[in-house]
């Protein structure tokens, strides 16, 4: 196992350092390198299109000894805002359905299914517990109150103890990110069942005052006390360079993969645990867990392209990656900390959500078309042309190879079936594209002598107000979302006069 773990740090390290010569390659080689992985006869990125740049250091936080935490491990201070209820994660403005369409017994507990056979699922019940607490909290009724606590007496009939520590078995057996010979044998557990299940039950001793529920999440949060490997189930280890790691997949005899979004998720249990008891250790923990976001993202992203979804494997999936934005703007939310919500601007700008709703505007003009297949590679290439303004359909709107420029597909007219690539004012998504809400919200510094347009647009993307600003010697404001409109990057105001309008990003003016 001591050799699994150094040669677990070894890789790390070579990791770190490839993406880091890889940046440093991508920043001085600029469009050159971008064409150069492109396929052949590919169009370059136009710096609109230029994936954001952000800082990226490593954290060096210093290892921590916290009483009542039998380990060291490294954490960096940083703020956590105590949000209320409706605003932390699991919480939300919809009430769910009264009819459960979902898997479930009997009993209205969320189950999971295999070759016919149910199983107890206790991220599935965790999570529609706090569904149904959050329909009850706006609701009032008692009937999303009753299935909560379905899923609550559930968890805490199938339990397995360890030290005193509630950990929560999966079933059925599986393969690990559905590779050969990582076989993982039920029962199994996991982070992120356990985060969640921590996150629902504080949750549930908030919402009914019920000492009960305060005793189940205390015996949950032990779980996040004791690393592995160790005797009997676990599911956190703290690295060899003091990194405490939340694990989706902690297995015995099997190196860990650190897996991103498990880690992430796993975390929000850390933070509604503190939030409701305000237990520092909980604090401590949750701000090594944002430690090793901190000092791993250079490593998780891909500038250009889809971020990883787990160390180990350096997989790539789009559908995590949007999880990852997501997640990123959570831990934003949560600490106030800018970091966060500059990686998730830069990982919007490396891959956006690929689908879209909405027109396709291609301005009178020529230009150059792809047909690629499944795999992203060019089939066809020819050169479109346009006599007059044109709206077509499209669903879908990325980067098609890493580095590429972003291109929209048309599903109607002349080029049906083309990707084109996305040019400010000439080809672009008609509405709103790529739309990332801050909260807090974030300043946006215009320099002076600088007189941007500020804009009012409908849902379509059509301008109903325009107003110009004038900066002076340089002016501040208040923004709460940035999105892409009309193909260029534009930020919301959030307050005074200008509420409401969009502003364009560029040179003088730029979000802080």
């Amino acid at each position: 196992m001591w050799g699994g773990r150094m040669r677990r740090t070894l890789v790390r390290g070579i990791v770190c350092l490839l993406v880091a010569v890889a940046v440093a390659a991508a920043s001085a080689a600029g469009l050159a390198r971008a064409a150069s992985t492109a396929p052949a006869g590919s169009p370059s990125p136009s710096p609109s299109t230029q994936a954001a740049v952000f800082p990226l250091a490593s954290s060096d936080a210093p290892l921590l000894a916290v009483a009542g935490i039998p380990f060291k491990f490294r954490a960096e201070a940083f703020p956590l805002r105590e949000l209320p209820i409706e605003e932390r994660p699991g919480s939300g403005r919809h009430v769910t359905g009264r009819v459960d369409h979902g898997i479930h017994d009997a009993d209205g507990v969320r189950m999971r299914v295999f070759h016919g056979k149910l199983y107890e699922f206790p991220r599935g019940q965790s999570a529609y517990g706090l569904a149904n607490l959050n329909s009850y909290r706006i609701s009032g009724d008692q009937f999303y109150l009753d299935r909560a606590l379905a899923q609550a007496d559930r968890l805490v009939s199938y339990h397995t103890e360890a030290r005193g520590a509630w950990y929560f078995p999966t079933y059925p057996s599986r393969s690990r990110h559905g590779r050969n010979g990582e076989w993982i044998r039920a029962p199994y557990y996991s982070a992120l069942s356990e985060g969640r299940v921590l996150e629902f039950f504080a949750r549930l001793s908030e919402v009914t005052g019920l000492p009960k529920w305060r005793d189940a999440a205390d015996h949950v949060f032990g779980a996040f006390l004791r690393p592995g490997p160790c005797s009997g189930p676990y599911v956190l280890d703290v690295d060899a360079d003091g990194y405490y790691w939340l694990q989706e997949w902690p297995w015995p005899g099997m190196q860990p993969d650190d897996t991103f979004n498990g880690h992430n998720t796993s975390s929000y249990g850390l933070y509604e645990y503190y939030v409701v008891t305000h237990d520092e250790r909980a604090a401590a923990l949750f701000r090594g867990a944002l430690t090793t976001v901190k000092h791993y993202l250079p490593s998780f992203r891909r500038p250009g392209w889809i971020s990883c979804y787990c160390l180990l494997h350096r997989d790539t999936n789009a559908n995590y990656h949007g999880m990852h934005i997501g997640q990123l703007l959570k831990l934003y939310k949560m600490t106030g900390t800018l970091l966060f919500a500059r990686a998730a601007d830069a990982f919007m700008s490396d891959y956006p959500r690929p689908r879209v709703r909405g027109g396709l505007r291609v301005e009178p003009g020529s230009y150059r078309a792809f047909h690629v297949d499944a795999s992203g590679a060019v089939t066809g290439r020819r050169t479109v042309t346009v006599s007059s303004e044109a709206t077509w359909r499209t669903s879908e709107r990325k980067r098609l190879w890493p580095r590429s420029p972003i291109c929209i597909r048309a599903d109607s007219g002349p080029a049906e079936g083309w990707w084109l690539a996305e040019r400010p004012g000439r080809v672009f998504l008609l509405g709103i594209a790529e739309q990332l809400n801050y909260a807090p919200a974030r300043k946006l510094a215009v320099a002076g002598g600088q007189s941007p347009v500020a804009v009012q647009f409908d849902a379509l993307g059509g301008v109903t107000a325009r107003q110009r600003v004038d900066s002076g010697d340089g002016l501040t404001l208040r923004v709460d979302a940035r999105a892409v409109i009309d193909g260029c990057a534009r930020v919301r105001v959030s307050a005074g006069d200008l509420a409401g309008y969009w502003i364009q990003l560029r040179a003088g003016v730029r979000l802080i």
